[in-house]
C-alpha cells in the first residue's frame, strides 16, 4: 500500500502549481468543548434572538440557492450610510481578499505583524507579499511605511485597523497619506465597531480605496461566515465580474439581515465587551506589558514566560487564549486574549489572580 501511495503521490506532483508548496496553512486558535474560548476575537455573546429565530425557521429552506444578495446590500448600504452601488457581500472578508487578489495585479506590501490571510491569499494567487514592521510598541509610521522600497514596488496595501493581533489604530490622515500615493489600498476594519470610526466617508473622494466588513466579530456570526466591502462604484462592478453566484448563503443571507435589524442588540453586547477591555487591560497590566487596543482582544507579552507556558496554564483552568509566541525581529513573548462575556473575563481574572 505504501508503493502505491508513493507512486500516486509522485504522479500528482508534477500537476502541483510550483508556489502552492510553499503556502504556510492557517492554523484557527484552538476549540474544545467545556473550555471558555478566547482564542479567536469570537463574540461569546452570540447573535440576536431574532437572528437565532430566523435560522430556525429557514432550516427546511436549504434546498434553495440565495436570492436575496440586493436586499442584502441594500441593507448593509443603510447600515454604512452609503449607496447600494458601493457594496458587495462576501461569503466572509477572506473571500473578498480573494477577488481582490482576482482582480488588481498582486505585488502587494502590509504591515507586520498584521492579519496573516492578506500574505497566504496573495500566496494562493502566487503574488509577491512583502511586509514592514510596526515600530517595536507596534504603533504605525507612516512616513517610514511610504519610504519603504517594498511599498513603491507594490500595486495593493493592506492596512488593517484596528490591526490584528495588536489591537492598534492607524489614523485617517495616515491613511490619506497613503491614498494620495494612488495605489489600490484595502483597509480592513473587521472591528470598526469596536473602535467606532471608520474611513469610509473617504470613499467619494478617494477610487482607490476599499474597505473590508464583517459581521463575525460584532454581530457574533462567525460561523456563517458573512462579509462585505465598501468602494468606488467602479471597484465594486470589477470585483463583481470575479465573484462566484451565490457566494453567500441563504442562511448568512438572512442572518445579515435579521442582524442588521437588531442593531441596538450588537451595540449592547459591543458596549460590555469595549468596557471589559478596560478592566482586563488593567488587570493584565499588573503582570505583564500590554498593549492598547481598540479591538475586542488584547495583546500581551507574557515574558519571561514563554506563550506556550502561559497558554498552558490556562489551559489547565479550562481556558483557551491565542499564542502567537515571538514575532520575527522584536522581543517578547505574545498570546492574544479575547475579550468574552462579562462571566467568562471575571473568571480569566480569578486565574490571572493566582499565576505564578
Amino acid at each position: 500500500m505504501n508503493n502505491v501511495l508513493k507512486i500516486m503521490n509522485a504522479t500528482i506532483s508534477k500537476f502541483i502549481k510550483d508556489w502552492i508548496k510553499n503556502i504556510d496553512v492557517y492554523v484557527p486558535g484552538e476549540t474544545k468543548e467545556g473550555y471558555i474560548k478566547l482564542a479567536s476575537n469570537e463574540n461569546n455573546y452570540g447573535p440576536s434572538p431574532k437572528v437565532v429565530e430566523i435560522l430556525n425557521e429557514m432550516a427546511d429552506s436549504t434546498y434553495r440557492y440565495p436570492y436575496k444578495d440586493a436586499k442584502v446590500k441594500q441593507n448593509i448600504a443603510r447600515y454604512c450610510k452609503c449607496d447600494v452601488e458601493n457594496i458587495i457581500a462576501g461569503n466572509g472578508s477572506d473571500e473578498i481578499i480573494g477577488l481582490v487578489f482576482k482582480t488588481f495585479k498582486s505585488n502587494s506590501v502590509g504591515t507586520f505583524p498584521t492579519y496573516p490571510m492578506y500574505r497566504i491569499i496573495s500566496q494562493i494567487f502566487n503574488g509577491e507579499y512583502n511586509d514592514t514592521h510596526l515600530n517595536p510598541d507596534f504603533s504605525f509610521d507612516v512616513e517610514r511605511f511610504i519610504e519603504h522600497e517594498k511599498f513603491r514596488q507594490a500595486n495593493l496595501v493592506f492596512l488593517c485597523s484596528p490591526n490584528n493581533p495588536t489591537g492598534g489604530i492607524i489614523g485617517k490622515d495616515c491613511i490619506k497619506k497613503i491614498l494620495d500615493e494612488g495605489k489600490i489600498t484595502i483597509v480592513d476594519e473587521a472591528y470598526f465597531e469596536f473602535y467606532g470610526e471608520t474611513c469610509s466617508d473617504l470613499i467619494k473622494d478617494y477610487d482607490n480605496l476599499i474597505i473590508l466588513r464583517t459581521f463575525s466579530k460584532a454581530f457574533a456570526l462567525a460561523g456563517l461566515r458573512a462579509g462585505y466591502a465598501i468602494a468606488d462604484e467602479e471597484i465594486i462592478k470589477l470585483l463583481l465580474k470575479v465573484k462566484p453566484p451565490f457566494n453567500v448563503n441563504l442562511l448568512a443571507q438572512e442572518a445579515t439581515l435579521f442582524a442588521l435589524s437588531d442593531i441596538e442588540y450588537m451595540k449592547k453586547n459591543v458596549a460590555k465587551i469595549v468596557s471589559d477591555r478596560k478592566i482586563l487591560m488593567t488587570k493584565l497590566s499588573e503582570k505583564f506589558r500590554v498593549f492598547p487596543s481598540e479591538a475586542s482582544f488584547i495583546l500581551v507579552d507574557v515574558s519571561p514566560m514563554t506563550a506556550n507556558e502561559f497558554f498552558n496554564k490556562l489551559f489547565k483552568e479550562r481556558i483557551i487564549v491565542r499564542k502567537l509566541g515571538k514575532f520575527g525581529g522584536l522581543e517578547g513573548e505574545y498570546v492574544r486574549i479575547s475579550v468574552g462575556t462579562s462571566g467568562e473575563n471575571k473568571k480569566l481574572i480569578e486565574v490571572l489572580d493566582r499565576l505564578n
